[in-house]
Order: C-alpha cells, then sequence, then structure tokens
C-alpha cells in the first residue's frame, strides 16, 4: 500500500515537471531569428557594404586555418601566425586580380582578331562571285563582320563604363573587405569571450554551445576546402603547363579558389581554361585542356573530398546544389559562397531548437 502511493506521488510529480518543462520557452530561438532578420534587411539596404563584410568574415576564416597550424611552432605566436597567413592571402588575392585583367584584354583582343580574319578571309569562286547569289552571299558576309566588329565594341564601351561607375562602390567594398577581414581573425577570441551579452540568459549556455558547435563545423569545412582547393589548384596548374596552355599558374589559381563553390567552382573554372586552351592551341588545345580539367574533376570527387571532408557535412548532395542556386539567387556571390554555412545553421537550428519547440507544443 506503501509502496503504491510512494509511485503514485512520484509520478504525479513526474508529471507536473514535465508539464512545467514543456511550458519553458528559449527565447535564444527568436534571438537567432532577429538577428537572422537584421542581417537581411541590412543587406537588402546595402548590399557592396554588408556583401563585403560577409566575404571579410569568411576570408577571416580562411586566414584562421593556416595561422592555427603555424602557431603551434614554438617559436610563431597565434599573433605573428596571422599577419603572416593574411600578408600571404592578400598576396594571392592581389596576383588573381592583376592578372585576370590583362588576360581578359589580351585573350579579347586575339578572339576579335581571329573572328574577324575567319569572316574576312572567306573567298568565293571568281565565277560565283559574279552571279547574283555570289554579290547576296559577300554582301552578306560584309554586313556580318561590320554588326560583329560594332556588336563588340558595344560591348567594350559597355563593360568600361560599367567598370567606370562602380569604381567607387568596388574600392569602398574592397577597404571594408580587407579591414574586416584583418579585423576578425586577430579579434576572434575577444568574440568569444563576450558571445554571452548577445542572448538571454535563460537559454544562455544553449545558444553559445550551440555557436560554438557551429562555427567548428564550418571552421573544419573551411580546412577541408582549402586542403582540396590546394590540390585541385595544383593539378590543373600543372596540367596545363604540360599541355603547354598559356597562363597556366593563373588557371590553376583560379581552379582552387572556385573550388569553394561545390558542383559549380569546376564550371566557372573551365570556361577561361577552355577558352584559352581553344585560343592557343584549336581542337587540340580544347581537348588537352578538358582533359586535365576531367582528371582534375575525377580526383577531387572519387579521392580528395571522400578522403578530407567525406560526410562531415552531412547534407545530400542535391540538397546542397539546390541551396547554391537558391542563395545566389536571392544574395548573389555571397549565397553562393556562404550557402553550404547557411544550410549547415539551418540544420543545426531545426534539430536543436525547432524540433525541440515543437515537442512541447
Amino acid at each position: 500500500m506503501y509502496f503504491k502511493k510512494k509511485h503514485g506521488k512520484e509520478s504525479y510529480n513526474r508529471n507536473r515537471a514535465n508539464i512545467r518543462g514543456r511550458g519553458k520557452f528559449d527565447f535564444s530561438l527568436w534571438v537567432f531569428l532577429i538577428y537572422i532578420s537584421a542581417f537581411i534587411f541590412l543587406y537588402n539596404l546595402s548590399p557592396t557594404i554588408l556583401g563585403a563584410i560577409t566575404f571579410g568574415w569568411y576570408l577571416s576564416m580562411i586566414i584562421e586555418v593556416p595561422a592555427r597550424k603555424l602557431s603551434k611552432l614554438k617559436f610563431i605566436s597565434y599573433n605573428l601566425a596571422i599577419v603572416i597567413s593574411s600578408v600571404v592571402m592578400f598576396a594571392l588575392l592581389a596576383y588573381g586580380l592583376l592578372q585576370i585583367i590583362p588576360i581578359i584584354l589580351d585573350e579579347g583582343k586575339r578572339i576579335f582578331s581571329s573572328l574577324s580574319e575567319s569572316f574576312t578571309g572567306i573567298k568565293l569562286p571568281e565565277f560565283f562571285e559574279r552571279t547574283e547569289i555570289g554579290i547576296t552571299i559577300t554582301g552578306w558576309l560584309n554586313s556580318f563582320t561590320g554588326e560583329l566588329v560594332n556588336k563588340f565594341t558595344a560591348i567594350g564601351v559597355t563593360a568600361l563604363n560599367y567598370i567606370i561607375q562602380n569604381i567607387p562602390g568596388a574600392m569602398t567594398g574592397v577597404v571594408i573587405f580587407i579591414i574586416t577581414a584583418s579585423y576578425l581573425t586577430s579579434v576572434m577570441p575577444v568574440l568569444k569571450k563576450n558571445l554571452w551579452r548577445f542572448f538571454p540568459f535563460s537559454g544562455r549556455n544553449k545558444a553559445i554551445s550551440f555557436v560554438g558547435n557551429y562555427y567548428n563545423s564550418v571552421r573544419h569545412f573551411i580546412g577541408g576546402q582549402m586542403i582540396i582547393a590546394l590540390c585541385v589548384g595544383m593539378i590543373v596548374g600543372v596540367g596545363m603547363f604540360i599541355s603547354g596552355i598559356p597562363y597556366s599558374l593563373f588557371l590553376g589559381f583560379l581552379s582552387g579558389i572556385a573550388n569553394f563553390i561545390p558542383y559549380l567552382g569546376a564550371a566557372i573554372a573551365a570556361i577561361p581554361a577552355l577558352v584559352l586552351g581553344f585560343s592557343h592551341g584549336g581542337p587540340v588545345g580544347l581537348m588537352k585542356a578538358l582533359i586535365v580539367l576531367i582528371c582534375a574533376s575525377q580526383l577531387e570527387v572519387w579521392i580528395l573530398s571522400p578522403k578530407i571532408q567525406g560526410n562531415r557535412m552531412e547534407i545530400n548532395w542535391f540538397i546542397i546544389l539546390i541551396g547554391i542556386m537558391l542563395f545566389g539567387s536571392l544574395f548573389g556571390l555571397v549565397g553562393i559562397l556562404l550557402a553550404i554555412p547557411i544550410m549547415v545553421f539551418i540544420k543545426k537550428y531545426w534539430l536543436e531548437y525547432i524540433q525541440v519547440a515543437l515537442k512541447r507544443l
């Protein structure tokens, strides 16, 4: 009898505790949504500034990866490692920007002159030129060549005007990008110590743990992507050099940078490589460039990514592809670059906050 009363009382207390637990609400759930909504609102107001800040944050994560490795050496402090890593990263970015402009100008002239020579060099047989059809074809070729020249000129003028008009905004974005990347890398330990200030007391510990786990997941992803990008860049650069395709170092650099965009990065790097291969080597050069790109892509898909990244993100490849296109259409290049970190956040947020809140209903 005593056991039944005691057992019944304990069950009653547990039920009351469960009811009280269900009534508790974690306000951090809404705090995260408020921060995300504020970012989207500010991004729509000033995409240049917020985009530069976002790129700076992403680059700071990249800078932090080799800096952590360097700081493990006894004679290099963490601050010195940050400086060394930052200088190397900014030097690589400067090299890429300085290389891409002359390449575009040189290859544009080469392709334009090749097309002009191809059409102007077409000659009809003498007996055919005198006929009415021959005169019509000759006139059509001349007019087509003239229109082609005018279109290329118009494209060049439009591109030049666009560049001139956007130079002030671009310079502002570059300055903010550099400052953000350098500043966030150095003050990240301070931000970690003061993270508790951004969340309510009731759910502070869980929120800090959530942000820490998410940050580590993104950092590991970026670290893995850096290793893969380095390997892919070396494969493409060496392969293009052996194949006799010019600007092989730049193509390797571009392939490595584009590799930070899963699935779509390979296509971005392939376009200039194939154009350079065709413009300097014809169909044979095109085939050489294609073979190098296919080899690099297959090595990444079957060897590098499974060994280095594995199933760390635990997100289906189709979902990743859809997410990249979706966030790219919403936020442009920023959305493409941050698609995987955003999807990782959504997944963790759903599991740790939304599902818990749904169970309490």
